[in-house]
């Protein structure tokens, strides 16, 4: 990994900024706008290499066996890649996948969440957490799929949001 690939691992946005505007196609035919969630959910951003790359979907079935516990903190998750909208509906229905896949064939969206590994054309692999406002609460950008933070963790920054902001909750 370069110097610029080591820069590229550090964070993109600011914890508690509002997250960049977000309105992509999904597997569904329709296109899934960050702010249709804003003040009814927390949500959970994944920004993955797609179909092909075997550990992103692990990671993304690790999400959905544990889905309903996210549902349970009042969270979303939406996973964002490079596929098109028909690979990304494959995709569902191969790994039974509860959340919309979104396409963004361009990456221009998904430049402004993390940053793109040039040399492959894929973005470097990102969990992002916002509460319901659309405020940053996590952010961790890795190399690879494998070195993002683990479902058990995911679940946890869900917890610390309603522990912090009980107001904002209405479990």
């Amino acid at each position: 990994m370069s110097i610029e690939d080591k820069a590229a691992l550090q964070p993109k946005l600011e914890l508690q900024e509002v997250v960049p505007h977000l309105n992509l196609p999904s597997n569904k035919g329709t296109n899934v706008n960050l702010w249709d969630f804003k003040q009814r959910k927390n949500l959970i951003l994944i920004f993955h290499h797609g179909r092909a790359c075997s550990h992103c979907r692990k990671k993304l079935k690790g999400l959905a066996e544990a889905y309903k516990e996210i549902q349970a903190f009042e969270a979303e998750v939406l996973a964002v890649s490079f596929d098109n909208p028909d690979e990304a509906k494959v995709q569902v229905e191969e790994d039974k996948l509860p959340f919309p896949l979104l396409s963004d064939q361009n990456g221009a969206t998904t430049a402004r969440f993390t940053y793109i590994d040039k040399s492959r054309n894929m973005p470097f692999p990102a969990i992002l957490i916002t509460d319901r406002f659309g405020a940053l609460r996590y952010q961790k950008i890795a190399e690879e799929a494998t070195d993002l933070p683990s479902t058990v963790e995911i679940l946890s920054k869900l917890l610390l949001i309603q522990i912090e902001c009980p107001e904002c909750s209405h479990l």
